[in-house]
Parts: structure tokens; sequence; C-alpha cells
């Protein structure tokens, strides 16, 4: 399908980094490398990687823009099992969005290379996010939930639309709001989570760490698999210490060596805090976590990205 696209072999700035953190959870260098000499160029501009809660599976992400950028992620999904009507489902998205803001993520295993995830950063319209939904299937009554939690987050517009792509076929839909540093973000996400399934209950374990995640820069999220919305939400959070990460590892029965992990990250960023960390939220399951870190070229070292992306919305 994409017999001409183009090649990179440039040695990105954080090669060194990344390899360490494979080094350190056991995983081949060579389960990447395609992706690295595919996005070389991207990646030396911008990396974001990120640690799951078990402490054994990575995700690697680069961000470009433009109609060649596209492709070439469209290339690799291809080569690495994503069918035909998925890959032709996001190219008609890059071109409805004009190439613009394009984050492009792979998640390693032990097993190998196991979801790839784009996300289309820009502010769009609810009327384009009830689109995006409804071309995979979601019925009217599921895509009403969106313009519900858009009127409790007092949002007019998305902050940006993905999908996770697997090779066994599983795809989701995932559609974000930001949150402006008010003072009450946290309570509208506490109305916006009773509308998708979460009680009180759910929240019990965020409740010793409220003042320690509140006025940050927030993001409140729903997912859609196979046309359905999927109970629950989730909240990314920036700007979080280890020690509160640590807390909600511990309590939520990740393994020491997990925990372990989640610092390495960190001390290998060489950074005090987590860019952001993810927190996911079931309405019968226990809590689950994700931390993040970034480096940019364009960064303002004083300033925090979704700090910055939030105040703008």
């Amino acid at each position: 399908m994409f017999e001409n696209a183009p090649q990179y072999s440039n040695i990105f700035r954080g090669a060194a980094r990344l390899g360490i953190l494979l080094g350190s959870l056991d995983l081949s260098w060579y389960q990447i490398t395609s992706y690295v000499s595919t996005f070389s160029n991207e990646l030396n501009a911008y990396q974001e990687l990120s640690l799951n809660n078990t402490g054994e599976n990575m995700g690697v992400m680069n961000r470009g823009n433009g109609k060649d950028f596209a492709f070439r992620v469209a290339h690799y999904m291809e080569t690495h099992g994503i069918d035909e009507e998925r890959l032709r489902r996001f190219l008609v998205r890059a071109q409805f969005l004009e190439y613009r803001n394009l984050f492009f993520k792979v998640e390693i295993g032990s097993e190998g290379l196991t979801e790839f995830s784009y996300y289309f950063r820009q502010r769009s319209s609810l009327e384009v996010a009830r689109a995006w939904l409804a071309d995979t299937g979601v019925d009217f009554k599921e895509l009403s939930l969106i313009e519900d939690c858009a009127q409790v987050l007092q949002k007019h517009s998305v902050h940006f639309l993905a999908a996770a792509e697997c090779p066994n076929g599983q795809s989701l839909q995932k559609v974000y709001f930001s949150q402006p540093e008010d003072g009450y973000a946290w309570k509208r996400v506490r109305i916006a989570g009773k509308l998708l399934g979460l009680t009180d209950d759910s929240w019990q374990t965020l409740v010793p760490y409220q003042d320690a995640l509140s006025d940050r820069p927030l993001f409140f999220s729903l997912t859609f698999r196979d046309g359905h919305f999927i109970p629950g939400a989730k909240l990314d959070v920036g700007g979080v210490d280890f020690n509160t990460v640590e807390n909600l590892m511990k309590q939520t029965g990740c393994s020491p060596k997990a925990r372990e992990q989640t610092r390495f990250l960190l001390e290998l960023s060489e950074k005090e805090k987590f860019d952001y960390v993810e927190l996911q939220l079931y309405p019968n399951a226990l809590l689950t976590t994700k931390v993040y870190v970034y480096e940019s070229k364009k960064r303002d070292h004083n300033s925090n990205k979704l700090t910055a992306e939030v105040k703008k919305s």
C-alpha cells in the first residue's frame, strides 16, 4: 500500500536513554529499531516515554506534521499488522484534520509491539468528535455522552482525538477534554464521572492525594471499543511527584519491582516530577496508573507542556 515510504536512519538525541530503559525492562532494542529509523528526525525534536503500572510495558511517542509524516505513520502500522480498513480510516482523519499536530506512540512489551496509538492534538468541535466516534459504529445514545460530559466540564470543544490500534484487531477510540486550573476542575470531573458509571467508591483511592493532585493541569477522557463506551474515565494529571505515584501504586497492589522501574524512569529523565500521570478509573476495579516523561527541542524548561496547553483552553 505504501511502497515508496521514505526511510530515516539518523541517531536521535535520546537514543542512549531509550536503550538504557529498554535494557532495564529486559526488552530488546531490536523490537523498536524500525520505529527509531522511521521517525528519527521527529524523535530528535520530541520524544515521550511512558511506563505502565506493571513496570513491564513501555511506550515511545513522537510528533509531527504534514502528509509525509502521516503516510510514514500509516506505512509503519501497515508493516506491523494493522489492516487496510483501519489504515484508511486513519488517513481520512489525518486529511480532514490537515495533517497537523499528530502524535504517534508504540507500546512495547516482552511479546513485542502490542499497540499503535495516534493523537490529533487540536481543539476540535463536539460535532467532529461525534463524527470520529460515529464512523466506528457508536450509536446516538452513547454519542450523547460527549455532549453530557462537555456540558458538565464547561467545554465547547475537545482537546484532542485519539485511537489505539492493535495487531489482533482491537481498536479503541478516545476523546479528551482539558480543564482549566481554576480550583473547580476536580469537582467537575467527579460529576462527569457519574455520567460514565463511576461512583464515590471509584474515587476513594485518590482521596488521600487530593491536595497533591489538585490545582494541576488536568485532562479527562472517555474510551470506546467496537462501537460501545467502556464504563469509567481516565484522568491525565500534570506535574506529579514520585512519592505520590509510589503511594498510589502501593495502595493498588503494584509490585516493588514496578515501583522501582517507575522511579528509574524519572531518574533517567533527570526530572523532579513526572510530566504527567495517567489515572484510569473503573466502576468496579482498582485504579491503574501510568507515568510519562517527555523531552522537546522547543521545550521551555521552566514550564510544563500540559500547563501551557490547558491554560490556552
